[in-house]
């Protein structure tokens, strides 16, 4: 005879209303540090981005020419990924970087155009010094040189919507860059060097 088997009812727990609570709470609490520390974390990587971006740019400006043996510039441009991008230098975001064979400090037909530059990200803003057009220009030595575009930047701050705050270590939400008068730029990272820029910090 076969052994007959009892079934009992199978109890399911779930969780009452008491631990769920804390569970929210403590997911809120968590959430609450997170995100404004990834918040920070992004902003500081944009910044850290476009600064590190320009740099390169201008770096790539001085080594071509010495490389060419001839001027080249480095402008800014609105249009930058155009089939046919042109210099702005009263304003454009994004930057070029090309072999200026007439040494004007614009992209003409027949200049070669080395590499072009994204404009920084949404929330950066651009300034440099007064009364410069957005360009500069080496020679053939590698040294600054005046091109007939007019005064041309050797300060450019970035900014963004943290104004001069500090980000933590005495390390500024902005970033100023100078050029000295070699040509190389150097990047200023402190709260004290950025407000204490010649654009008067963020």
């Amino acid at each position: 005879m076969n052994a007959m088997h009892t079934r009992y009812p199978t109890h399911q727990r779930g969780y009452n209303l008491l631990e769920l609570m804390v569970t929210l709470t403590i997911a809120g609490v968590v959430l609450g540090i997170g995100i404004p520390s990834f918040t920070q974390f992004m902003d500081n990587s944009r910044m850290a981005a476009a600064a590190n971006d320009l740099v390169t740019s201008i770096h790539a400006a001085r080594t071509e020419a010495v490389k060419r043996r001839q001027s080249v510039t480095l402008c800014a441009s609105s249009n930058w990924a155009a089939a046919s991008p042109a210099c702005d230098l009263a304003g454009g975001r994004g930057w070029l970087v090309f072999v200026d064979n007439n040494a004007n400090g614009s992209l003409d037909s027949g200049d070669i155009l080395v590499l072009a530059q994204a404009a920084p990200a949404n929330g950066v803003q651009i300034s440099v010094d007064a009364g410069a057009a957005r360009y500069i220009q080496y020679g053939a030595n590698g040294f600054l040189q005046p091109a007939a575009a007019g005064t041309a930047f050797t300060n450019i701050q970035f900014c963004d919507h943290r104004g001069n705050a500090d980000t933590g270590g005495g390390v500024a939400a902005g970033r100023w860059i100078q050029i000295g008068p070699t040509g190389r730029p150097q990047i200023y990272r402190t709260q004290a060097e950025v407000q204490g820029s010649p654009l008067g910090g963020c």
